[in-house]
């Protein structure tokens, strides 16, 4: 049976206007899983998640723009990044709706993905709000606690350190609040915490349609942290 597994890792370009994706899939089969790192942190990060699922969906592990092997972008407008994963996700004609996966400030973009397109579920993995990005690039790194994933893993987590584009990541996603809207029918929604969080008040609305998920582990890399329980959940939602 293993035999019959696709490839642990493919990677490819994608050309959207303003410049091109670096994104890595696992197979071409099952539902669309699309992970997406958080600022200032590369696809590598979702590497040992894609590499779990494999064998359930199709993985797909981007490089946000100026990440990565993804081209560099004169802004990051968030709206515009939306419409370029839905492009991404449409050229590869799995005829399924995804399931959105956003660290830290990037579940921003997963919840709006779902606002303006048709989305199975969206899960935001130690969710921040945007302005997070506003504190500068120490604070910023300092709140995610890279140091604190297992030892395993540390070699895949690499953040850039690059102010510029910080800033340009502040400005693209600016404060934009978790969209309250869907497109066609309400996803399922996870939020998995490595401790407990210091949840804003919120409407009420939204607050209910959030499961959340606490997993009492150290730093905010909830899925490498715990990356059996972090798959199980995954798996659960296909």
């Amino acid at each position: 049976m293993t035999a019959n597994l696709p490839p642990m890792r493919v990677t490819h370009q994608f050309t959207a206007q303003a410049g091109s994706w670096c994104y890595d899939t696992w197979g071409t089969n099952g539902r669309p899983v699309v992970l997406i790192p958080a600022v200032l942190f590369d696809r590598a990060t979702w590497w040992p998640t894609a590499a779990d699922l494999r064998p359930d969906a199709t993985m797909i592990a981007v490089d946000l723009p100026g990440h990565g092997a993804s081209s560099r972008r004169e802004c990051y407008d968030v709206d515009e990044l939306v419409d370029d994963l839905a492009a991404l996700i449409a050229g590869l004609q799995l005829r399924r709706a995804p399931v959105l996966v956003g660290h830290g400030p990037s579940a921003t973009l997963a919840t709006l993905f779902a606002a303006r397109y048709a989305t199975h579920a969206v899960v935001a993995v130690d969710p921040c709000p945007p302005s997070v990005l506003t504190t500068g690039l120490d604070a910023y790194l300092n709140t995610m606690g890279a140091d604190a994933i297992p030892e395993q893993y540390r070699c895949i987590v690499e953040p850039t350190c690059d102010r510029g584009l910080l800033r340009g990541y502040a400005r693209g996603l600016g404060n934009r609040r978790p969209a309250t809207t869907t497109a066609g029918v309400t996803p399922a929604r996870l939020a998995v915490h490595s401790s407990t969080p210091d949840l804003p008040a919120t409407d009420p609305v939204v607050a209910q349609q959030w499961h959340h998920e606490i997993y009492d582990v150290a730093g905010r890399f909830a899925h490498l942290s715990a990356a059996d329980r972090f798959a199980d959940h995954l798996r659960a939602l296909l």
